[in-house]
């Protein structure tokens, strides 16, 4: 539980407190729970959406996450690339460690849409935010990310289409 709170929080105190809250839904409705072969499954949707709870809270009171989209952004081409960890010499630590880099929201969508496999409109609901501001934000993660991987020397197969980081 605490990789997935991780994604969704800048610090490790964050990621612990959300762990936390999220022990305590799952505590306090295990017994709505029938199957238990879908226990692992309902415990990583609580984290998720607990740490998406504890984003938003976040959120109203932080007015530097208010953007406006520039209509050079309105109709993004998504940018295409697969990341191959299998081979590569990074380790998933220094992966994490780039993507908690990202600014929180581009972050949030990055997590939630290619890594959970959200739909841009199911990330604009829990993220309180357009479609066309997931849109852009996931572009922006995958520039920001193949910059800092290029950066690291990483080599990325940029002629793959794949719509997976």
């Amino acid at each position: 539980m605490i990789r997935v709170c991780k994604r969704y929080t800048i610090n490790e105190d964050e990621a612990v407190e959300s762990m936390n809250n999220s022990f305590l839904k799952i505590i306090k409705n295990l017994h709505t729970i029938n199957d238990l072969n879908k226990l692992s499954g309902w415990v990583k949707q609580i984290a998720v959406n607990t740490s998406i709870d504890g984003f938003r809270v976040k959120q109203k009171y932080n007015e530097r996450n208010r953007f406006t989209i520039d209509t050079e952004y309105s109709n993004i081409g998504n940018t295409h690339f697969n990341m191959d960890f299998t081979e590569s010499k990074m380790d998933s630590q220094e992966i994490f460690v780039m993507m908690n880099q990202l600014p929180e929201t581009t972050r949030a969508v990055l997590n939630l849409f290619a890594i959970d496999g959200y739909s841009h409109k199911e990330v604009a609901t829990m993220l309180d935010i357009s479609e066309e501001a997931s849109r852009w934000h996931l572009h922006r993660a995958r520039k920001m990310m193949t910059e800092k991987l290029q950066h690291a020397n990483y080599p990325l197969n940029q002629a793959s289409h794949a719509e997976r980081l």
